[in-house]
């Protein structure tokens, strides 16, 4: 193990699974924070975005895409 700790500003249960892709780990967290990771040994907490919908999947990479889905709808974000 080389670091372990809790996401800060999305403390929440995890069901779905961590992703890793571009030099970041993503994580869904329950309540629908998607927290972004710098991969990494001494990995930081990038960004962490709120979906306002319960997140129990685990997200899915394709290329430059990353999928999300919530309990209402499935999001895709990536650079077109």
């Amino acid at each position: 193990m080389l670091k372990q700790g809790r996401v800060e500003g999305a403390l929440d249960a995890y069901f779905a699974s961590p992703v890793a892709g571009d030099g970041k780990i993503f994580l869904a967290a329950k309540d629908g924070k998607m927290a972004v990771l710098r991969a990494g040994t001494e990995w930081e907490v990038m960004r962490v975005n709120d979906l306002d919908e319960e997140t129990w999947s685990t997200p899915a990479i394709d290329g430059a895409h990353l999928y999300v889905r919530t309990q209402a709808a499935v999001y895709c974000f990536g650079l077109q």
